[in-house]
């Protein structure tokens, strides 16, 4: 059993067990507990903390300290016996600390050292953990001093931690405060990226291309970079090195990149060669608008013996809208359509060469086609309305909103302000295209009707509900509104024949009310405009008081005090007054008597009132007060060779001797 830690519960008992009739439990020279026929006594120190079984003499402690540490001693008067137990509680704490050499550390070039100290305790034993996995040794890895001590030689990136270490005895365990590391590291992994990428097929880059090279490494802190290009460095320090509009005196060239780490002190290079062709592109003059004819141009450089057209990557033919002119340099639709969208290329080949130009994505424009206005077609006065217009239209539309022919706002959402009955009429939309120069117009009336209703609450004409009687709730409302709901907490009250609605269902009644009608009620009123819902009104049932419970001991000696609790169930919760014998005596829910003397012995009543259900309820508890006890035992004369027979009488006082 011993030794115990602080916090923990422990049971005395006697072995083999005994039936004790008198006899006491005692710490050192301090009684705890006191047995007797019938009965026991604790020890008001130990009040709370110990309980003491009779029937097998077995003392419980509860939440050991450390000053409960020391003998404790049984000693039975009746029958006579005596047993001693030293009790030892420790404390569970072990507070331990984990310290590093250094914190910031460069990667394969330094060694980190760990040590764990610990401010108390015998028989130690550690262990390391490395976030939530624990530390093993190995070629890098070194523990010592009974594993106290964590060593990682050339310390790498994923070397950070947080370190902790975990000390552990016969009794509890601590763990350090983490540590982490701060391992520099880099540059490595070094790459650069080429955007866009040249695709398969294509050898080059066209001149008047805009080109991105972007290069990226591993490094901690982050990298420093440098650009050079055919060995000269140019003034470019960041990640990225932006070429616009390329010509072909950059072909053939090497690009590279240069990485810095400035506290590791290493560096990194990769380079790339660009290869950049002469080409060709598109050019047009017009928008392509639905309907209306379009062309595009495939524009070369140098001698060309053909060129094929593509859409979405597959080869395209003449047919009753597409024409192909001027050595297939031209491509025209004589009526642009919707179907027309696509990305297209021109492919020019001559015997030393063949090169596509860059994809030139056909969007056909239209509309707007007649929009659509979303929105309420009647309002209140007081209240503000909001409407959306939407047309099918390539660019986007444009929007502006008119009322009774003047403008109001531009743009596809229009709130109104507060309404009054001159907002009604005709609120018109129009959608305009500017590529297309085309517009196209909506209307929609809005009607304007006064506020149904205001002034939504809940009343009880100043009543408070008492379980068992009759209650009543009204839905105060100025107007005439077309229906009228009851909700309880967020559901609609579910009516019965002890739960009524009046005829207009403005009022609500329980009769009788019960306490399962407690909750959060509503009424909600409507009409063909809008809807409106009251304040929560919190019905609160009052009730009791049920029948009252006494807790306290039955029976006491003189000189003794006894407390007494009175408890019952009430809302609001219940007054409570003590009689004695039929006088009062104390108003509480609890009562202490003074010193107990024979004259103690009788009823006491504890009477529990509900001032808002004007009820009471009374309940009574027989105390029997005793006198202390009073052992007298016999001498005894032992005669020489005589066979005696002895018998030990005691005699108990319960009242005076």
């Amino acid at each position: 059993m011993n030794p115990l830690a602080v916090g923990s519960n422990v049971t005395l008992n006697l072995v083999p067990q005994s039936p004790i009739n008198i006899g006491t439990w005692s710490y050192e020279t301090t009684v705890i507990v006191i047995c007797y026929p019938g009965g026991s006594s604790v020890s008001t120190h130990y009040q709370g903390r110990v309980s003491f079984n009779h029937s097998s003499s077995e003392l419980s402690i509860n939440s050991l300290q450390l000053h409960d540490s020391g003998l404790y001693t049984f000693q039975g008067m009746e029958p006579v016996l005596k047993a001693v137990l030293a009790l030892s509680v420790q404390g569970k704490e072990l507070t331990s600390a984990c310290l590093a050499n250094a914190t910031d550390l460069v990667e394969l070039n330094d060694t980190a050292i760990f040590t764990c100290s610990v401010s108390s305790g015998t028989s130690l034993s550690y262990r390391w953990l490395n976030g939530s996995s624990e530390v093993t040794a190995s070629d890098r890895v070194r523990l010592s001093g009974g594993n106290s001590t964590l060593t990682i030689v050339s310390v790498t990136r994923y070397d950070e931690g947080p370190f902790r270490c975990e000390v552990i005895n016969g009794i509890s365990n601590g763990t350090s405060q983490p540590i982490g590391l701060n391992v520099s590291y880099g540059p490595s992994n070094l790459n650069m990226m080429v955007v866009p990428e040249m695709t398969i097929g294509h050898t080059a880059y066209k001149t008047g291309s805009d080109i991105i090279l972007s290069c990226s490494a591993q490094s901690k802190p982050t990298e420093s970079y440098k650009w050079r290009f055919n060995g000269t460095f140019l003034n470019e320090q960041s990640p990225q090195l932006s070429l616009q509009n390329i010509r072909e005196n950059q072909t053939g060239s090497y690009y590279t990149c240069v990485a810095f780490n400035n506290i590791t002190g290493r560096n990194s290079t990769v380079s790339k060669m660009l290869t950049v062709v002469v080409t060709k592109s598109f050019f047009t003059l017009s928008q392509p608008i639905l309907n209306e004819r379009f062309s595009l141009t495939c524009d070369t450089v140098g001698m060309v013996n053909s060129i094929h057209w593509m859409k979405n990557g597959w080869p395209l033919y003449a047919n009753n809208r597409t024409v192909f002119s001027m050595n297939n340099n031209t491509l025209t639709f004589s009526s642009v359509q919707h179907s027309d969208n696509g990305d297209y290329q021109c492919s020019a080949s001559n015997p030393l060469s063949n090169i596509t130009s860059q994809e030139y994505r056909l969007i056909v424009n239209y509309g707007p086609e007649r929009p659509i206005i979303t929105g309420p077609a009647l309002g209140e006065t007081g209240h503000r309305v909001t409407f959306n217009c939407w047309a099918s239209s390539q660019p986007p539309s444009q929007f502006s909103w008119f009322f009774n022919g003047s403008q109001l706002v531009t743009g596809s959402v229009y709130e109104t302000g507060l309404l009054t009955l001159a907002s009604h009429l005709e609120y018109t939309c129009v959608a305009f295209n500017n590529i297309t120069g085309r517009n196209s117009t909506v209307s929609k009336i809005l009607t304007v009707v006064g506020e149904s209703w205001s002034n939504l609450s809940i009343s009880t004409g100043g009543n408070q509900a008492i379980e068992g009687d009759c209650f009543t709730m009204t839905c105060n409302i100025v107007g005439d509104p077309s229906s009228i709901h009851w909700w309880k907490n967020r559901t609609l009250v579910h009516l019965d024949n002890r739960t009524r609605v009046s005829f207009d269902n403005r009022t609500l009644t329980f009769n009788p009310v019960q306490h399962s009608d407690y909750g959060e009620y509503q009424c909600m009123a409507l009409n063909s405009v809008s809807n409106r819902t009251s304040n929560r009104y919190t019905l609160l049932v009052n009730y009791g008081p049920k029948q009252p419970v006494i807790a306290g001991a039955p029976i006491a000696e003189t000189d003794q005090r006894v407390t007494f609790n009175c408890s019952d169930s009430s809302q609001p919760p219940s007054q409570f007054s003590w009689f004695f014998n039929g006088s009062q005596v104390a108003t509480g829910s609890v009562y202490k008597t003074g010193p107990l003397t024979l004259a103690s012995h009788g009823e006491y009543t504890c009477v529990a009132f509900n001032n808002i259900t004007g009820r009471n309820s009374t309940v009574s508890k027989m105390l029997t007060v005793v006198g202390k006890s009073d052992y007298r035992f016999p001498e005894i004369v032992l005669m020489h060779k005589t066979l005696i027979s002895l018998k030990c009488c005691a005699h108990i006082c319960l009242y005076p001797c």
